[in-house]
């Protein structure tokens, strides 16, 4: 075991020397902005992921691979009957998905992932060795570890040069044929068309926020994209989910479909967002949902709010007429949810 603090030992010069001995290894960051696991077999980057940060099922969903009910299916699956088996390999083995499909999303999930825990520059780290009676079954595509921590360290330092507001509604104003650009800006210029934030746009071309905010402030530095002289009012929507995967799930689809989202950490953090921002509408999913809407019912700002759960079963009992609940099954479609959430679209 190895142990310290992030300002003792540089994250990605510890990686590159478990890489250098060849070490399998699951390493465990925790800082004030969230907490991280990087796995390594035999040296090579097996995967990495961020709490709070992306899900490699959301990878999944934003590149187009799969639908938003066939990754939970997956993760039902997982649970039940696959334990300990990888949700990229789940999806190969049953050809939901190509080499190539599941190559491409785990790069942008682990460069997100250790870009993210490069940038804690307070916070302490565990490196433990890998069980080798896990269950874990490897998956087909690894990363060298040296790269993926070079790639990373590159995507930091850009984000670091500029970025425009996750809220910014920007629109074309130059001419982009004139300019070198990379593809994924490409993308970008593509469906910024005045009305999606740079939030949505981030989701809609697949790309971490980080990454699209400092391309979308390059293009608008070389004057290709200006401000939109109206913004479009989006409703506000609160998730408050116990389930990561549906967390990020319902961020994506909502971001997508030009919907404002505010994620909650735990009821402590909804209720503060509901006090202060005042959402349109409010999405729970989790355990004990009757105690969570009467938090929620209890607060001045949430009394009214339209609400929904998220969950297998419609919620019984006298608490559900009592207080005005409605329901998403899950697990849930595209369609399941904008259909729930279309008044919020009339009402505006």
């Amino acid at each position: 075991m190895i142990k310290g603090t992030l300002s003792e030992l540089d994250l990605g010069e510890l990686l590159k020397a478990l890489e250098a001995a060849k070490r399998s290894a699951i390493v465990t960051v925790k800082a004030r902005e969230g907490w991280g696991r990087i796995h390594l077999n035999i040296g090579r980057m097996v995967y990495a992921r961020t709490e709070p940060g992306p899900h490699l099922g959301e990878y999944l969903v934003r590149l187009g691979y799969v639908s938003l009910k066939e990754v939970q299916d997956l993760v039902l699956l997982q649970r039940n009957e696959n334990p300990g088996t990888p949700l990229g390999q789940l999806a190969l083995s049953r050809k939901m998905i190509t080499e190539q499909d599941l190559r491409e999303a785990l790069f942008y999930q682990v460069i997100e992932a250790i870009a993210t825990m490069l940038g804690w520059k307070e916070g302490t780290f565990v490196a433990e060795g890998a069980d080798e009676n896990a269950s874990q079954v490897p998956l087909p595509h690894t990363l060298e570890t040296r790269a993926a921590v070079l790639e990373a360290a590159r995507r930091l330092d850009e984000w670091h040069r500029g970025s425009v507001e996750p809220d910014e509604v920007l629109v074309l104003a130059g001419d982009p044929t004139r300019h070198s650009l990379p593809r994924e800006a490409w993308q970008l210029l593509e469906i910024a068309d005045g009305a999606h934030r740079a939030r949505s746009l981030a989701v809609e071309a697949g790309l971490s926020e980080e990454h699209a905010f400092h391309l979308l402030y390059e293009l608008k530095s070389r004057g290709l994209l200006r401000p939109a002289t109206v913004a479009p009012e989006d409703p506000l929507v609160l998730i408050w989910a116990e389930s990561s995967l549906v967390r990020r799930l319902l961020f994506v689809l909502l971001e997508r479909e030009r919907f404002r989202t505010l994620i909650a950490p735990d009821a402590q953090g909804a209720l503060r967002m509901i006090e202060r921002k005042r959402p349109s509408a409010v999405l729970i999913e989790g355990d004990q949902l009757p105690e969570r809407v009467r938090q929620l019912r209890s607060s001045a700002a949430g009394r009214y709010v339209p609400l929904w759960v998220v969950s297998e079963q419609p919620p019984r009992g006298l608490w559900v007429r009592s207080n005005r609940v409605q329901y998403i099954r899950k697990p849930f479609d595209e369609a399941d949810v904008l259909e729930a959430l279309a008044p919020l679209r009339r009402s505006i």
